[in-house]
């Protein structure tokens, strides 16, 4: 099975950004455009035969939701 690639909607100084592996990939002016781009990215590694994953953070860094692309780890209705 291959890995699942994460990517993280995140506060960063005056805006917001998309990370992977602790790697800035994406800047964006606000949460909205961060979180669109992290949730693409989690489709787009799904699309591509693989795993993704989209952590959404509020403004306080604190995790807010995640959402699961491809095979998911949890069998639950929703």
């Amino acid at each position: 099975m291959s890995k699942r690639q994460v990517f993280h909607s995140v506060p960063k100084g005056d805006g917001w950004a998309v990370e992977q592996s602790g790697k800035v990939i994406s800047n964006h002016r606000t949460q909205a455009a961060s979180e669109s781009a992290a949730i693409k990215a989690g489709h787009r590694a799904q699309d591509n035969g693989g795993l993704g994953q989209a952590v959404l953070h509020k403004s306080n860094g604190q995790i807010r939701e995640e959402r699961t692309y491809g095979a998911d780890p949890r069998n639950i209705k929703g």
